[in-house]
């Protein structure tokens, strides 16, 4: 008769249970905690900036995929949406309204190119979308963003100095300076004057040319025709493709210097390795002894790694620390709680999992990225940044030295 009893009522428990359990569930509203974390790329994918943006995307799915593996943020999953910039303003505002219009995202990361990113800024402050970039130009500095803007890109200011720091040091005396036209051509070329000129140097000739020509032989007759030393030419990869080899047709045998998102493996790859031979470029150095690029090389192939994908590694991992340790994952919330997770005093941390751990025991952390320090200023401007310098010998894109600080 017991027996019968238990049968008969065990049932029914199970009713009350469920239905006090749904009472509770129902009267306290849509279970936040289950409520994706919706975040955004916008890399480079195609355009002058084509071969950095596939590797930056794949470095940003790799981090969102382990973070979701292990529970997510707070137990929320990252959803992630991609779009291509085009390494073009005008394609770039198109991608971000969908982003922000329709996939709803609360912050993007990894726009390329400052034109991109002076395009999509005002999109992102108006709807209150975190934006963190690569891009170096100082006029990214000066916008009324409302502090929704940042990037670990250094501004076009200190890399004007570091390159005429390097022509110095490599004793060239008469430099001309040519540039693409975009946002830092202008700041980027008075920071390098000013650095050469203090230094004793002197610029021959200051050009400032348009995209996308078939030809720069007028442009480089012009310069030519003051007989510098070195060119110091700030341009993308496909005009400074087309430049590179017009020189060696004219017979130029002075030195060319610019930055390695152009003079890269890419460039000598497609003019030649007799055409590229000796060629200088300079960039922002990652940190490969930090364990923030230990845990990156972890996740991707080496060929994936360079001064942008370690920066993005740093972006998804900054937004992820901001979220958890803020506990709000909108744009505003993302804005405010970052340099909490990055700036010191805290902790030093190389990646999301080991920063959650530290923060759920109620410490704070200090972010230390893949490609440097991430500590920001009241702009959003990272504060240091170390550079390598490279060379091409022999068909290949050699380090030759190093500037770290």
């Amino acid at each position: 008769m017991k027996t019968k009893q238990r049968l008969f009522r065990k049932p029914w428990l199970g009713v009350a249970c469920f239905s006090v359990a749904a009472f509770f569930l129902f009267a306290a509203g849509p279970v936040q905690a289950q409520e994706p974390i919706v975040l955004g790329t916008l890399c480079p994918l195609t355009g002058a900036g084509g071969p950095y943006g596939p590797g930056m995307e794949k470095v940003v799915t790799k981090v969102v995929e382990e973070i979701n593996k292990n529970g997510g943020i707070h137990g929320r999953m990252i959803k992630l949406y991609h779009e291509d910039s085009q390494t073009n303003p005008e394609s770039a505002v198109r991608a971000a309204r969908k982003l922000i219009d329709v996939n709803k995202v609360n912050a993007i990361m990894g726009t390329w190119a400052s034109a991109v990113t002076m395009a999509i800024a005002p999109l992102c402050w108006e709807n209150k979308v975190f934006d963190i970039s690569v891009s170096g130009a100082d006029a990214i500095s000066e916008l009324k963003d409302d502090d929704y803007i940042f990037r670990t890109q250094p501004n076009s200011n200190l890399q004007g100095q570091v390159h005429a720091r390097f022509a110095l040091k490599s004793g060239w005396k008469k430099v001309a300076y040519m540039a693409v036209q975009t946002p830092f051509a202008q700041t980027f070329g008075d920071a390098f004057k000013a650095e050469f000129e203090k230094g004793g140097g002197k610029i021959t000739d200051f050009v400032i040319y348009e995209a996308n020509k078939a030809s720069y032989r007028s442009e480089l007759t012009k310069v030519l025709a003051t007989k510098p030393d070195a060119i110091e030419l700030m341009g993308y990869l496909p005009d400074s493709t087309v430049i590179a080899k017009e020189l060696y047709k004219i017979g130029y045998e002075g030195r060319l210097l610019g930055p390695n998102y152009a003079i890269n493996q890419k460039l000598v790859d497609n003019v030649g390795a007799e055409v590229a031979e000796g060629l200088y470029s300079i960039d922002p150095a990652t940190n490969p002894d930090s364990p923030a690029h230990k845990h990156l090389k972890q996740l991707v192939a080496d060929a994936d790694i360079h001064a942008y994908s370690t920066q993005s590694y740093d972006h998804i991992n900054l937004i992820a620390l901001a979220i958890a340790a803020g506990k709000v994952s909108s744009g505003t919330g993302i804005r405010n709680t970052l340099r909490t997770v990055s700036n010191p005093p805290g902790q030093e941390v190389g990646g999301y999992l080991e920063g959650i751990k530290l923060l759920s025991a109620g410490k704070k952390i200090n972010f230390q990225g893949a490609s440097g320090d991430c500590d920001f200023d009241d702009k959003g401007d990272i504060l240091s940044r170390p550079f390598s310098y490279y060379q091409v010998q022999k068909g290949k894109v050699v380090t030759i030295g190093r500037l770290d600080k």
